[in-house]
């Protein structure tokens, strides 16, 4: 039996470094693994807030040309060979100092548009383009809520007795949501006190 023992502690003082770097190892593997596990309870992630908005184009949207752009100028004249006998030159120039206006309006399922030209003595005067977008407009709105609650405070503070300083104390106390749990040195008495406390209720 006691040479058995003997055995044991001689492999013991020969394996000592080994055994305290595998204990380490142990140690330092628990701690990271029950710090993982402490930070997956206790810190949350923050979460991810969508807010999906449809917006309907209610707007009128005006485009004023006053270039004839579409105006294509060619040399070709054509000639009619018949003139009416009875010309009412009056009406012709009246009608050629006149304002035509020209309305015209489509749309499909993605716009709406309304187009007006003005033209007299023979050339555009102006043309006035509106338009409204129907199909209406999907914005996602992603936010994050990147605030930290917390549920555990410690704190420092001086306790004081007046005017019986003899009992002031430093105190240190750890408060979470259930109570609070603590204690405090007493210089002049050289003692020490505890404190505690529960929740008892709540508000805002």
């Amino acid at each position: 039996m006691l040479t058995a023992i003997k055995v044991f502690f001689d492999w013991l003082k020969k394996n000592a470094a080994l055994l305290l770097g595998s204990l380490a190892i142990f140690l330092m593997f628990a701690c990271f693994v029950s710090g993982c596990c402490y930070h997956k309870n206790h810190r949350k992630c923050p979460e991810i807030i969508t807010n999906t908005v449809i917006i309907h184009d209610t707007l009128i949207r005006n485009i004023v040309d006053s270039f004839p752009y579409y105006i294509v100028k060619t040399n070709t004249i054509i000639k009619r060979d018949t003139i009416p006998r009875i010309i009412d030159t009056a009406k012709i120039l009246k009608d050629y100092y006149a304002y035509h206006v020209y309305n015209r309006k489509w749309q499909d399922t993605l716009i709406q548009v309304s187009i007006q030209d003005t033209v007299t003595e023979n050339r555009f005067l102006g043309n006035n383009f509106n338009y409204r977008i129907l199909r209406p407009q999907t914005i996602i709105n992603n936010t994050q809520d990147n605030s930290i609650t917390y549920n555990s405070y410690l704190y420092g503070g001086i306790d004081l007795i007046l005017p019986n300083m003899e009992y002031a104390s430093i105190d240190v106390l750890y408060a979470f949501s259930r109570g609070y749990l603590g204690f405090g040195y007493i210089p002049l008495q050289k003692g020490v006190s505890l404190k505690g406390g529960v929740n008892l209720f709540k508000w805002q």
